[in-house]
């Protein structure tokens, strides 16, 4: 059993230090290349002149609902305001709804035509396939060469589909198979927690998505707030419900065909923060499961695609990026052990390179809020700390994702509940505000006050043994499970 144990905690560390490295190696290509970066993602548009005898793009706007009374009037106003010509884009509204959404919806639908906006309400009296069957029928309704997506919380700018098709221009490029904006939460009308949640994804659209691009990784689809060609959707077999992250499925579907994605930084679009921890966690789990199933269907074919991937070691810990959860969690729960029983220098070399490990997300998140705000303040280094601590306390609810994820395929999308009030942004126009939705208390919660207490129990073993010191880390994680438990029993978070 020692030796068992003694194996299972030393592979649970090496891959805890192996994402921290792949982090690492990111961040040092991100510092390395940061004024090459930021003059290819923040500088001018790319695109030149036009021709004279050019015609704007033929572009659909997509816009998946399902029971989305709180947004649905702001994001289809949003989305049939766009400063484009007029015969050149038309809007879709592809509702699943099974509430009041599908009566305002109508009503807002029959508004905007009347205005001469080409906007159709596609009602289905059923969710097979949810978000990914949803936009998949809403092609067959369409000619367009391209259609942007957008979810039912974000609110583009009017400049959006302009700027992207008629400035930005990346689909010049004949082999560009989307174009993803950033995504923004804005800074007015947000809690501390909030923005922390914040910070989280941050980081992927400041740092991560940006370093990838320019160095030649694959760039994927975040599933709202970009543009896709036609051509590349259908080559790659069209949207799939196979996977709960339909988005990371189909980017990588048209990579491995030779397509790419383009990032388009200086383009924003605002959305919301769920406004509850248990949405947030809600939302966590299905990318987490998601992310599990993608991984499980794609290996294979990354690891095959010599010629055609730039670094598959890259792509396929991009895939796996989840699974630091369950390696996490195993690290918790083998921690009293390794601390007690585990061969004394074995236990020194695993804790050295964890050391180095546990630097690289403070480090990460402080490189992400300067390239945010431009500075660092006493508000910003709390975030960074709620921000780890949230992303921790996180784990039992990710892993039980993961495992999800590798045992079955599919799966129900559970929507995040919105409340129609993405930072910075303001509410909808409707006279009165319609009832919010809520998140059901999740099985996980119950789990993470059993890890919690398990930390703690493991504690008073440590400090008992004279192992005192040891005993910090599991506090630690066990004030991230008690804030995250605690969150998702408080009022809301934005």
């Amino acid at each position: 059993m020692q030796v068992l144990l003694s194996l299972l905690y030393s592979v649970a560390a090496v891959l805890a230090s192996a994402f921290a490295f792949i982090e690492l190696r990111m961040l040092w290509r991100f510092l390395r290349n940061r004024t090459a970066i930021h003059a290819a993602f923040e500088g001018a548009p790319a695109g030149g002149a036009q021709r004279a005898d050019f015609v704007p793009p033929r572009v659909t706007v997509q816009i998946p609902l399902y029971n989305e009374r709180t947004t649905a009037e702001q994001i289809i106003r949003a989305a049939a305001a766009q400063d484009y010509p007029r015969e050149r884009f038309d809007v879709q509204v592809l509702d699943d709804s099974t509430d009041e959404t599908r009566d305002i919806v109508a009503k807002v639908v029959e508004e905007i035509r009347r205005t001469g906006v080409q906007i159709e309400h596609l009602h289905r009296d059923n969710r097979q396939g949810y978000k990914a069957g949803a936009l998949a029928a809403g092609i067959e309704h369409t000619d367009a060469d391209f259609m942007a997506v957008f979810d039912a919380d974000f609110v583009p700018e009017p400049s959006f589909l302009r700027r992207l098709l008629l400035e930005e221009r990346p689909f010049d490029d004949p082999k560009v198979a989307f174009v993803q904006a950033r995504w923004s939460f804005g800074g007015a009308g947000k809690s501390f927690f909030a923005s922390a949640l914040a910070l989280l994804i941050d980081r992927h659209f400041f740092v991560q998505k940006p370093t990838r691009a320019f160095v030649g990784n694959v760039t994927t689809f975040n599933g709202s707030a970009g543009i896709w060609r036609r051509q590349a959707v259908e080559e790659a077999g069209g949207w799939s419900a196979a996977t709960l992250t339909e988005d990371l499925d189909l980017s990588y579907r048209c990579a491995l065909r030779g397509w790419r994605g383009a990032y388009v930084h200086r383009v924003a679009v605002i959305n919301e923060i769920p406004g509850h921890m248990r949405a947030f966690k809600a939302q966590q789990h299905r990318w987490a499961k998601g992310n599990a199933q993608c991984f499980r269907s794609l290996t294979g074919r990354v690891m095959a695609s010599k010629g055609v991937l730039l670094d598959r070691w890259d792509e396929l810990f991009l895939l796996a990026g989840y699974a630091i959860h369950p390696i996490l969690l195993a690290n918790l729960l083998l921690w009293p052990w390794a601390v007690l029983e585990m061969d004394r220098s074995l236990f020194w070399v695993l804790q050295a390179l964890m050391g180095v490990a546990l630097l690289v997300a403070p480090l990460s998140f402080a490189i992400t809020v300067f390239e945010r705000d431009g500075r660092w303040s006493i508000a910003s280094i709390g975030e960074i700390i709620a921000g780890i601590c949230v992303g921790i306390g996180l784990m039992v609810n990710n892993s039980a994702g993961q495992v999800q994820g590798f045992i079955e395929a599919g799966g129900e999308f559970v929507r995040t509940p919105k409340s129609n009030r993405p930072a910075g942004a303001s509410a909808s126009k409707s006279s009165a505000a319609p009832r919010t939705y809520t998140s059901p208390l999740h099985w996980t919660f119950f789990a993470e006050l059993l890890a919690m207490a398990y930390c703690l129990a493991g504690a008073a073993l440590l400090v008992s043994r004279g192992e005192a010191p040891w005993a910090v880390p599991l506090v630690f994680w066990a004030v991230c499970l008690g804030l995250v438990a605690q969150l998702q029993m408080s009022p809301r978070l934005a």
